[in-house]
């Protein structure tokens, strides 16, 4: 027992003593040196040794340096590869803000995009297929924003057209929620609230599987407080729905390497 305190104690001290080079290192690196080590680790997989070097570049101040603007993009990507989506996107943030020009910019959206996707999934969720349209409504949003950024001020974009397809999965997603919010309000039997949120369902998401089972819960409700002609209104409606084809888009791949 003895023995392994003391080899345990000797490993840590090696590695104290190897973390304490290290830093020493990066306090003394040139820009040109935290970058190139950044950038060497970032092309072996090393992610986290990237974040290391490319974010001393930033606390130094050479975001300003010629080096600056690659080092930043680079250090979205590392952030995203290890899942520190929330890191990745304040990085997405602050670049836009030193850098609003940037040839790059659709390179920075479409990663906040996937960054805010990813935070509106759960592993756990989806292994056990459990829906989640409920849940992280906010990152989803926020996601559909950055695809839609994408595709309308930078169409010719390599990332146009997976972007639309996260446009497309997003926006049943998000229609997909407020359907769960009429199956909340009906429950409680408040049914104002179930016209009032699947009247804008039909406003906003029209042509969704969603929007199209919620107008059952219309014409309930409408039976409920009353509202005959409108009843009979929204019956006619499903029966148009029930002619329509209605696109129910696969959830993207998340790529491996962009």
């Amino acid at each position: 027992m003895r023995k392994f305190k003391t080899l345990a104690t000797l490993a840590l001290a090696g590695l104290v003593v190897g973390c304490s080079s290290s830093n020493k290192d990066i306090e003394q690196s040139s820009a040109q040196d935290l970058y190139n080590k950044g950038q060497t680790y970032l092309q072996n997989g090393d992610y986290n040794s990237a974040i290391r070097y490319l974010e001393r570049m930033g606390a130094k101040g050479f975001q300003y340096s010629g080096l600056g603007e690659q080092a930043q993009l680079s250090l979205i990507y590392a952030q995203y590869k290890v899942g520190e989506y929330y890191k990745a996107l304040d990085a997405a943030e602050r670049f836009a803000r030193t850098y609003p020009n940037a040839a790059n910019m659709d390179y920075v959206f479409y990663l906040a995009g996937l960054s805010n996707a990813r935070l509106g999934d759960n592993f756990m969720q989806d292994f056990f297929k459990v829906n989640r349209a409920s849940r992280a409504v906010v990152n989803v949003r926020n996601a559909y924003g950055n695809f839609q950024t994408i595709v309308k001020h930078y169409p010719q974009s390599q990332y146009a057209q997976d972007a639309q397809n996260w446009m497309n999965y997003l926006f049943n997603r998000l229609a997909e929620h407020e359907l769960s919010i009429v199956k909340f309000y009906n429950k409680r039997k408040a049914y104002v609230a179930v016209v009032n949120r699947v009247e804008e369902m039909l406003r906003f998401y029209p042509n969704t599987e969603a929007t199209k089972n919620a107008l059952p819960y219309l014409k309930e409700a409408f039976g409920q407080i009353g509202i005959q002609d409108s009843q009979q209104k929204t019956e006619l409606l499903i029966k148009e729905y029930e002619n329509k084809t209605l696109p129910i888009p696969t959830k993207p791949e998340y790529g491996e390497q962009f």
